[in-house]
């Protein structure tokens, strides 16, 4: 009897012991299950704020009235954020199709088939012709129809330019600006006009490119000895006699990739310039850079052309075009992947690159376009 008792005393001792323990594992369960909740709403806080930090960078840094001093000097009072841009000649409209196309609200020229390929819809905007200068052709009728709230032109600075600007401005109602941009300069135009139309993000990513790809080049041409330095001749159009003295604007890749410009010529100003092949036969180039296939393939047959000692060694070349010249026309951001181009073509073995990598990452870059390895390897004439 007093077995049964004792057995059945820790029969329920154990039933009780279970019972705390069981208790004590949901309590825990709960307890765990609690701060899974915590942690996850924790994490998810941040979050949102880090999104509403996003959302506050986006808004336009220009509300009502402001005022923008330009390149010349010229203070123009502008009203909110841009969003509809008028680009007067090439330079700028390259500028603007690189860093904020949906700004754009015409062309300052017709874009040629070649082109328009890179282009897509922005082809098909109104063509505004050239604002001012001696071939000035402005197209009001167009230009007004497109209501821009600015007009913007980049380059080189010209003789009474800010005069020729202001009197625009005034003619057609429409706010003017100018950005100074030679070639080493790109990448400070670009951050100008970032700041200007609120695109930074985008234009610091272009000007960056730019910046390594100049300085790059200064580093390289400091290292290659003046006697190992390569003649150069820049030739233009079908008869190829078409050409740029010495500090042109137009030939300012090929001096900063460490080459010299042979067309030394006195008060040829840094337009362009006619020559006679007298004249190139007594430069004697190392390397002759042409613009057109068909020149490069009648060079070494051609009865004057195959005296140069340029042509005799196979050193003739033709300049990639498509969109626009690696090296020039118009003079402004496609001459940066000719930094590397022609760096590589004269002194491969101090510009180092993968061609057909660099031209697809600046194409992807400056043109919104991806260019297939077939693409890039035509464009190098591979």
């Amino acid at each position: 009897m007093k077995k049964r008792k004792l057995a059945a005393l820790l029969t329920a001792c154990v039933l009780l012991l279970s019972s705390f323990v069981g208790c004590a594992q949901t309590t825990e369960e709960q307890s765990a299950q609690t701060q899974e909740q915590t942690t996850a709403e924790t994490t998810e806080e941040p979050a949102q704020e880090e999104s509403e930090v996003e959302t506050t960078e986006q808004v336009s840094a220009h509300e009502g009235e402001w005022t923008f001093t330009d390149s010349l000097g010229r203070t123009v009072t502008l009203e909110g954020e841009l969003t509809r841009v008028a680009p007067s000649g090439n330079l700028a409209q390259q500028c603007l199709f690189s860093m904020a196309p949906e700004k754009m609200v015409g062309l300052g020229s017709d874009l040629g088939e070649t082109a328009a390929k890179y282009y897509g819809e922005i082809a098909d905007l109104p063509v505004f012709g050239a604002f001012y200068g001696s071939k000035a052709n402005l197209n009001r009728e167009a230009l007004l129809a497109a209501d821009p709230q600015i007009v913007i032109d980049i380059g080189e600075v010209k003789d009474d330019m800010a005069q020729e600007l202001d009197q625009l401005q005034e003619q057609i109602g429409i706010p003017v600006v100018f950005i100074e941009a030679s070639l080493v300069s790109t990448g400070d135009a670009f951050r100008t006009l970032g700041e200007l139309l609120d695109c930074q993000e985008q234009a610091n990513k272009i000007a960056d490119y730019c910046d390594q790809a100049v300085s790059e080049a200064q580093e390289n041409a400091a290292s290659i000895p003046e006697e190992e330095r390569k003649s150069v001749y820049y030739g233009l159009y079908e008869d190829g006699l078409t050409t740029c003295a010495q500090g042109s604007f137009h030939t300012e890749v090929i001096d900063l990739v460490g080459a010299v410009n042979c067309a030394e010529m006195e008060n040829a100003g840094s337009g362009f310039t006619e020559i006679s092949f007298e004249q190139l036969l007594n430069w004697q180039p190392d390397v002759v850079l042409l613009d057109t296939q068909s020149m490069v393939d009648a060079a070494p047959t051609d009865a004057l052309w195959k005296e140069l000692t340029a042509v005799q060694n196979g050193q003739v070349y033709k300049i990639p075009t498509e969109p626009y010249s690696f090296l020039d026309q118009p003079p402004a951001a496609n001459r940066i992947i000719g930094i590397k181009w022609l760096g590589n073509l004269l002194y491969p073995e101090v510009y180092d690159y993968d061609m057909v990598k660099e031209v697809q990452d600046f194409y992807q870059l400056f043109y919104r376009y991806e260019l297939s390895d077939q693409e890039a390897q035509e464009l190098l004439g591979q």
